[in-house]
């Protein structure tokens, strides 16, 4: 009973640092997709004023 709290315990462990891993890298690339538009609301496109 005890090896199996044991192997209980690793998992839960385990699916913690899983989840704090994929909760830190959103966040990482939710600031990485903020600043790019951001960047595009400052320097918008250029438009060609040829085309009619």
């Amino acid at each position: 009973m005890k090896l199996n709290i044991v192997v209980i315990a690793i998992i839960i462990v385990a699916i913690l640092a899983f989840v704090y891993f994929i909760v830190k890298r959103n966040r990482k690339d939710q600031k990485e997709l903020e600043n790019e538009l951001n960047q595009k609301e400052l320097t918008p496109d250029k438009h060609d004023e040829n085309k009619i």
